[in-house]
């Protein structure tokens, strides 16, 4: 939250907002405005309240990893860093600062920068010494605020948030007493779940407020009867008001004992109310003052007979819902009647049946849409079966191809055997008729020296 009211009276308003980075406290009084520059190095976003000895407390997140715990003194303001997170992908945010009886609450959420949209709950408790808790694993969280706390006056903490599993969003309820938290109780599902709100009136009853959009969106209340956990019990969920527009900045608030949802839709102020505790309320009614002059701050100071968490307020001080703002009741209505009248029922009803017509027709295209996908399937699986079997076929037909060159191979291996084996067949042939020239040389020249000596023994005879 970047704008927080920490104190109102009639002329005096003073607030804290972030610009730039800046931690800047703005003080409106008798009409004159002041600013002072608090803080330089604000990385994420903060929270501030008083405590009991008056003193300003603030807590911030800085770009150098650290958790910085602040209180304004008379001699200025004193910080001090509670802890330093080294690891530069670490996140921290979502800052909630409470404090009762001398005992400091600090809430907050830890991310990592991979995985933004995943935040684990923390609870730190100062009291003499530190004690803190890993309350919640939060899921896939795309909007903020989406956790609501309110500390009674036993100290006793209430708190809801939303997260959510299995494609849904579910809204949870727990409770912090005796330094331990209860186990959750899940107060609403759906397909979104925003804006959760919070307050505790005197008589102990828990009033939680949300906005919840299946399919169409609404407002809904629930509350519990005043008794420490597990005793007390949830009445079932009411709808305050619907729309098939985006409903804003939705939150509960008591005023003088009279309970109110006030919310943005068009850019107009609505509200309903309810005068006996949350068991029934009024219909929605339409707030006079524009949109444009007021701002939307989160409220961690009481105002006289006014108590919430979140608040509209003009730079006059001007707040929303104001006791100006009464229900006219016609002639004949009931002091206490039920959320809707006859006639917004059947306004009611023939919007959802018109959104379940708009549902039906787009299933039916869907399963159209289904058909001609599960035909287009039909064909590409019979196309696959026909190259499937193609492809079989050309295997096949490449096992035998490679079965006869195989055979090939092992014929023509075989004439190169052959073929060498001739040639060195013929090479010892060679060598033989190389041999027998030689013998038939001898001969010849030994048969020519006998015709010789044959002819010379003759002669000598005679």
């Amino acid at each position: 939250m970047d704008k927080i009211v920490t104190k109102k009276d009639e002329d005096f308003l003073q607030y804290l907002y972030l610009k730039d980075r800046k931690i800047l406290l703005n003080t409106i009084e008798n009409g004159k405005t002041t600013e002072e520059i608090i803080v330089k190095d604000c990385l994420s976003d903060f929270d501030a309240c008083y405590d009991e000895e008056g003193k300003l407390n603030l807590i911030y997140y800085n770009s150098q990893g650290e958790i910085v715990f602040l209180i304004q003194k008379k001699e200025g303001w004193v910080g001090k860093a509670l802890y330093t997170y080294k690891d530069k992908k670490t996140y921290i945010s979502n800052f909630n600062l409470l404090t009762k009886n001398k005992t400091l609450h600090i809430f907050f959420t830890i991310s990592n920068s991979n995985n933004p949209r995943e935040v684990h709950l923390i609870h730190q408790k100062w009291a003499k010494n530190w004690s803190g808790n890993n309350i919640a694993h939060i899921k896939n969280i795309s909007f903020t605020p989406f956790y609501d706390l309110f500390i009674d006056e036993e100290e006793n903490i209430h708190l809801i948030y939303v997260t959510k599993e299995k494609n849904k969003n579910q809204l949870y309820y727990l409770y912090y007493v005796k330094d331990n938290w209860s186990p959750k109780f899940l107060i609403s599902e759906a397909e979104e779940i925003f804006y959760p709100t919070i307050t505790v009136d005197s008589q102990k009853n828990v009033h939680t407020l949300w906005v919840e959009e299946d399919i169409i969106q609404e407002i809904k209340y629930r509350k519990k009867t005043a008794g420490s956990w597990p005793k007390g019990s949830w009445g079932s969920p009411i709808t305050l008001a619907y729309s098939t527009k985006n409903i804003k900045n939705c939150y509960i608030s008591l005023l003088e004992n009279t309970l109110w949802c006030t919310y943005l839709q068009n850019d107009s102020f609505f509200a309903t109310m309810s005068s006996d505790g949350g068991n029934s309320w009024c219909k929605p009614f339409k707030i006079p003052p524009s949109f444009s002059e007021y701002n939307f701050f989160k409220l961690k100071s009481p105002i006289d007979k006014f108590q919430s968490n979140y608040l509209f307020i003009n730079h006059s001080g001007e707040v929303i819902p104001s006791l100006q703002y009464k229900l006219t009741r016609k002639n004949g209505e009931k002091d206490s009647y039920f959320t809707f009248y006859i006639k917004e029922v059947q306004e009611y009803l023939n919007i959802l049946i018109k959104k379940l017509e708009t549902i039906k027709n787009e299933k039916t295209r869907l399963e159209e849409e289904l058909s001609r996908k599960n035909v287009e399937i039909t064909i590409k699986n019979k196309n696959i079966a026909d190259l499937q079997e193609l492809l079989k076929q050309i295997n096949d037909e490449k096992m035998k191809i490679a079965l006869k060159a195989d055979n090939y191979n092992t014929m023509v291996n075989s004439l190169i055997r052959e073929n060498e084996n001739l040639k060195k067949q013929i090479k010892d042939l060679q060598n033989q008729i190389i041999i027998l020239n030689a013998k038939l040389e001898n001969l010849q020249n030994v048969s020519t020296f006998q015709k010789i000596k044959s002819i010379f023994i003759k002669s000598d005879e005679h």
